[in-house]
């Protein structure tokens, strides 16, 4: 089993875009400061002045995730049932499903499913992009 997930990195590794994967672990470095201000209750409380604004975030913050990680693995595919689905975007979903989840247990943060929706939307029109966007080959 460890020999098959070496494999899949290995490959993963190969087929990556250094630019696109450099960018790909600021921006991580950057969502993972906006979640961890999120749980420590140290966001600026001048957003909440803006109508909707954790939903936007949701739709933009995911959604560039995707779009990054989907360009930065050339838009590595999966198949599932004979579906070619894109690998990086589908990890994000996963995450994106799992923070709302944790988000129901941890008393001052609380599970939206308009927040997870307009996440899934986000991924699914960023993914898009990525998908109609030519990328370079060296």
């Amino acid at each position: 089993m460890l020999g098959v997930i070496k494999n899949t990195f290995s490959a993963l590794k190969m087929k990556a875009n250094k630019p696109w994967v450099f960018a790909f672990w600021v921006y991580f470095g950057i969502l993972t400061s906006i979640s961890l201000s999120a749980y420590l209750k140290i966001i600026p409380t001048e957003l909440a002045q803006f109508p909707h604004y954790d939903t936007i975030l949701h739709f933009l913050l995911l959604g560039i995730a995707a779009f990054i990680s989907h360009l930065a693995w050339n838009k590595r595919k999966i198949q599932i049932f004979n579906i070619s689905l894109p690998l990086a975007p589908i990890i994000v979903i996963s995450i994106c499903v799992i923070d709302e989840i944790i988000q129901f247990f941890v008393p001052y943060r609380s599970f939206d499913l308009v927040d997870l929706t307009a996440g899934l939307c986000g991924i699914v029109f960023f993914t898009w992009l990525a998908e109609i966007k030519k990328l370079k080959t060296s």
